[in-house]
């Protein structure tokens, strides 16, 4: 696996952005939107959830970046809209039988032999096992797998998998906790009874650094083709 500081530094490689339009599915907090927009490129980031889209909203205004609310499966785009489609760390929450479908969204916005990017995290790693701690994803992460696998029946053609390790610094177990939460607002009331192992095992897993506990997330680069 190839060590990298951050995902843009993998969306980086795939494409240069300057002059772009990219499609941002489940942009949480808004992050990656604004990283391409500061590119060159016209961001537009598509998110679910309200707490992240809320928080992603709050922030002061940038100049290519615009966010909407809307599920992955269905996007209210054009047809032939995009040069590039990014699921980061996101298609594992579209619920299973409407992974396809989301494909199949992200090949219609596509435009003509145009990319999609899909990052997805390995279920291992020290991230990881926090995470289950309070929600185990190993079941939705094969899915989501499996659902690339299909991709080739809704106009995608893969062309490159990667494998990737990033490190992600916290400063505390809360700061680590509050990240989680920002995904899906939902885990809140689930960590409430269990903020005790989950601070136990922050300190246990986590690597002493200077400013704080290092956590690896181990992920996988699947990039594919719109071939219609």
């Amino acid at each position: 696996m190839q060590k990298v500081e951050s995902m843009f530094d993998i969306v980086g490689g795939v494409m240069s952005m300057p002059g772009k339009t990219v499609v941002d599915v489940g942009s949480g907090t808004g992050r990656l939107a604004r990283w391409c927009a500061r590119q060159g490129a016209r961001a537009v980031g598509v998110e679910y959830f309200s707490r992240p889209l809320v928080k992603s909203k709050e922030r002061p205004s940038e100049p290519g970046v615009q966010y909407i609310q809307a599920q992955g499966e269905l996007l209210p785009l054009g047809r032939d809209f995009a040069d590039l489609v990014i699921f980061a760390f996101s298609l594992h929450h579209i619920p299973q039988p409407f992974m396809l479908k989301a494909l199949r969204e992200a090949q219609r916005v596509l435009k003509p032999k145009a990319l999609l990017v899909v990052l997805e995290p390995l279920a291992e790693g020290s991230g990881f096992e926090m995470l289950r701690i309070i929600e185990d994803e190993t079941e939705i992460r094969r899915q989501a797998y499996e659902a690339l696998y299909h991709a080739e029946q809704v106009g995608l053609s893969p062309v490159a998998e990667k494998f990737f390790v990033i490190d992600h610094l916290y400063g505390d177990d809360r700061k680590m906790a509050n990240s989680f939460i920002d995904v899906d607002g939902r885990r809140e009331e689930k960590l409430k009874s269990l903020r005790k192992e989950f601070k136990e095992r922050f300190y246990e897993l986590g690597v002493p650094s200077e400013n704080g506990y290092v956590f690896e997330t181990r992920l996988r680069l699947d990039v594919l083709r719109n071939v219609k």
